[in-house]
């Protein structure tokens, strides 16, 4: 073992052990929302059945609806969700504006190639995400280098380490994989004698565990390769031999957290606050199972000597009594027990329980706004506005930790490996920012378009009293607010620079037919005076006197 992997190994545990009261958190959460997760502190094998212990499914079907809504808002489905915009005050011209647009399409092509898995992945951390409060995504470029690769990594085998900023800069990866991987990722003479040995023998699909640690270079001098801001190192757990050394120029993860709280770098998630609910939930439900067992199915109380053998309760079963005791206390002897159980409270116990468990994942508020027959405009508007305060602040934390890294990290890939067109010449030193399209967003301007056409109207109504009032409306920054509230492409909607040029032209086209008539009402002065009798015989006189010195010259 290396000094150096002797440290990064160390560290790595001594980070796990910080941990471990919230991976047993994580273990009790996985076992009632994500079964497919458990593994926090449990041992667990490949092909487990991981749900026999589950009685309730409301918690699953919570957890799985919060998740995919978290997907549709952040990351809209069959629609443009990544924009490139200049980060300059002034507007770009055509060529800038026509590069972003190629642009932002090849971006989306990358992301939808079924090579890159991005759905596989980000569905995925949004599932731990929602379950665990934090998740993880390696963002990549795939070995054939020649598409993107995105791969989720288990909450307990990759360790963030954030710096005093409270953003992510270091991460510990734990993967176990068979020898025939390690071989394939690594080359057969990177690994050390133990695992040669084990592949000599034919123990090709053994496991062994690696560690990949990848933090700033600053913090280690002269570690791996020059040029690379982040350093990444692949070793083996087990005697601590080194592998694989290279770099990242970006850091290449995602940590998206839920919430967070106040000197702990772990996340919070509604699934935290669902928990003691959807505990409640699975014995409260093996209770109800137990009790309509007995009542379909009732213990039966029978005399000691009022039957000749056992009862048989399975179906068609005969079972024989006494008639004489039968006779003497007026009933058969054999009969059910009945245990009083009020199963009606139970199930409204239930009902109300399922209500809180989705109600922790938001589901009331998600179905935000649902116009009912009665519902008004205003009420409308209010309830969408109600929800924009609920989510609007947990989707921008999301967006600023999930979103905004794996796109600007697989847009440095793809500029570097020349996937877009050249750039042209009027983008060269300008800064350029990303702008990530939601629901949530589109709601937001919704909002803020109805509130400013109900304005519009009101100073509408004012202006039949009291004229002039309207002036204060800029009604062009109106136009394009409500363009862009309802959608509209913005391929048909004019832009600033265009539109002066339009209004120039307008200007110079009524400035000229002003002259034209101006012209001709002159021309038809000038006709309308000649017919005048005065005027007609002094206009020709002068021009019989203009005729006669003309003889004269």
């Amino acid at each position: 073992m290396t000094e150096r992997a002797k440290k990064l190994v160390k560290r790595w545990r001594s980070l796990r052990e910080e941990r471990g009261q919230w991976y047993a958190q994580c273990d009790d959460l996985a076992r009632i929302m994500l079964p497919s997760r458990l593994g926090f502190v449990s041992q667990t094998y490949p092909g487990d059945r991981r749900t026999e212990d589950i009685y309730d499914s409301t918690a699953m079907q919570a957890r799985r609806g919060l998740a995919n809504a978290v997907g549709s808002m952040l990351r809209p489905e069959g629609q443009q969700w990544i924009f490139i915009e200049s980060a300059d005050e002034d507007e770009l011209d055509d060529e800038g504006l026509a590069w972003m647009a190629d642009s932002e399409d090849r971006m989306r092509d990358a992301f939808d190639n079924p090579k890159a898995r991005f759905r596989q992945a980000t569905g995925e951390a949004d599932s731990d995400l929602v379950t665990f409060g934090m998740a993880t995504v390696f963002t990549a470029e795939a070995d054939a280098m020649d598409h993107l690769l995105f791969q989720t990594i288990h909450p307990k085998d990759g360790v963030p380490v954030f710096n005093e900023e409270g953003s992510p800069n270091g991460m510990f990866r734990s993967k176990r994989m068979p020898l025939h991987q390690a071989m394939d990722m690594f080359g057969k003479d990177a690994l050390s004698e133990l695992l040669r040995r084990k592949i000599e023998e034919t123990k090709i699909d053994e496991q062994a565990e690696f560690l990949h640690a990848v933090f700033p270079r600053k913090t280690s001098d002269g570690f791996g390769k020059k040029g690379m801001a982040f350093a990444s190192l692949w070793m083996e757990v087990e005697g601590g031999h080194e592998v694989k050394e290279s770099g990242f120029r970006e850091f290449p993860f995602s940590v998206p957290r839920w919430d967070t709280s106040s000197g702990e770098d772990t996340g919070l998630s509604p699934g935290m606050i669902a928990l003691p609910d959807a505990n409640t939930l699975q014995a409260m439900e093996e209770t109800l199972l137990i009790a309509g067992q007995r009542a379909a199915a009732p213990p039966l109380l029978a005399p000691n000597d009022g039957a000749f053998d056992a009862a048989n309760t399975f179906p068609d079963g005969i079972t024989y009594y006494d008639a004489q005791l039968a006779k003497d206390i007026g009933r058969i002897p054999i009969s059910p027990l009945e245990t009083g159980a009020k199963m009606p409270i139970v199930l409204e116990m239930q009902d109300r329980k399922r209500d809180q468990v989705w109600a922790a994942f938001m589901r009331n508020v998600l179905n935000l706004p649902v116009q009912g027959p009665q519902m008004t405009a205003t009420e409308i508007i209010q309830r969408k506005d109600e929800m924009i305060r609920e989510i609007g602040p947990v989707f921008g934390r999301l967006e600023t930790d999930y979103t905004a890294p794996m796109v600007e990290r697989a847009f440095m890939i793809m500029l570097r490996a020349n996937a877009f067109l050249p750039i042209p010449e009027s983008l060269a030193g300008r800064r350029i920012k990303f702008r990530y399209e939601s629901p949530v967003k589109k709601i937001r301007r919704m909002v803020e378009a109805a509130a400013a056409r109900a304005w519009v109207m009101d100073l509408a109504e004012v202006e039949k009293v009291r004229p002039g009032t309207l002036d204060v409306v800029d009604f062009e920054e109106y136009a394009r607010l409500t363009a862009e509230a309802s959608s509209v492409p913005s391929n048909i909607v004019v832009g600033r620079d265009k539109l002066k040029e339009i209004r120039a032209q307008k200007e110079q086209q009524a400035a000229a037919a002003n002259e034209a008539q101006m012209a001709e009402q002159m021309a038809g002065a000038v006709k309308t005076a000649g017919e005048i009798p005065g005027i007609k015989q002094a206009l020709e006189g002068a021009a019989g006197m203009g005729g006669q010195k003309g003889q004269a010259a």
